[in-house]
């Protein structure tokens, strides 16, 4: 019933949005810090919580945004990632499947919420489908990969069922230390002729301690950790595509205070 609904909704706004609409993309991200105990350095990082809110709107505000098949999040060089010491999973031990498997909750490393927006890039927002959305982070198997795991609100028109948007980590120049690549399956940019637009992103990386074995020894580690205090740079970009294939990127940098 829910796939019926949103299709009737489909074809009423697909007849209103019979012209195309010049869209300019906004891009709002920011960042808080919570570092565990202790002063942290490049010998002895600490522990971080990572909690970010991501909001892609338009100018004027309202309208649904152009598609973003790709967003990059960039991390200064004082965030640690350790993802080759954490356990992960590919993107094909959860894509799709009916429940997350048992050996891909260990490499859980956050949870959030998200919104999409189905419609016509330009037109009222409130003639768009919304689709709330609840995220997984788990790290990748490759260690090179953070996977974010889509699941639809019970609320939701449409049932989506552990969905995975791979996150692959990329270096960065300075003053960051290296970046992550979202990257927006085919089928969650357009579906039944709509426009998917994500907006909303409300983001809780975890700072608990995994335990792991480093050189037959055993320690605790963070999947983020900190190596220095200060104003940390922060950095989000929406590589958004027009109805007629044109990339334009939107850049929002900010600051994060670390200590």
């Amino acid at each position: 019933m829910r796939r019926i609904a949103l299709l009737v909704v489909a074809v009423g706004l697909l007849a209103a949005a019979a012209t195309a609409w010049a869209v300019t993309n906004t891009v709002s991200y920011t960042v808080t810090l919570k570092k565990a105990t202790g002063k942290p350095t490049s010998k002895k990082p600490i522990r971080v919580a990572y909690n970010a809110l991501l909001h892609i709107d338009t100018d004027p505000s309202g309208n649904q945004p152009d598609t973003a098949p790709v967003t990059s999040i960039y991390f200064a060089k004082q965030i640690k990632q350790n993802s080759k010491l954490l356990p992960g999973c590919k993107v094909s031990d959860i894509d799709g499947q009916q429940s997350m498997p048992a050996k891909c909750k260990k490499g859980q490393v956050g949870t959030g919420t998200a919104s999409a927006l189905a419609g016509s890039p330009g037109s009222p927002a409130a003639n768009s489908v919304k689709e709330d959305l609840n995220v997984t982070f788990i790290n990748g198997s490759n260690h090179k990969q953070i996977l974010l795991v889509l699941n639809s609100a019970p609320s939701a028109p449409v049932a989506i069922t552990n969905r995975v948007v791979p996150g692959d980590l990329a270096s960065a120049s300075a003053p960051f230390g290296y970046r992550v690549d979202f990257k927006i399956p085919e089928d969650l940019q357009n579906q039944l002729g709509l426009s998917i637009a994500l907006t909303d992103f409300k983001v809780a990386i975890t700072n608990k301690a995994f335990k792991v074995k480093v050189r037959n020894k055993t320690k605790s580690v963070g999947y983020l950790e900190l190596t220095g205090c200060g104003e940390l740079p922060i950095r989000a970009i929406g590589h958004f595509k027009d109805a007629n294939g044109t990339v334009t990127d939107v850049t929002n940098d900010s600051k994060a205070k670390a200590c």
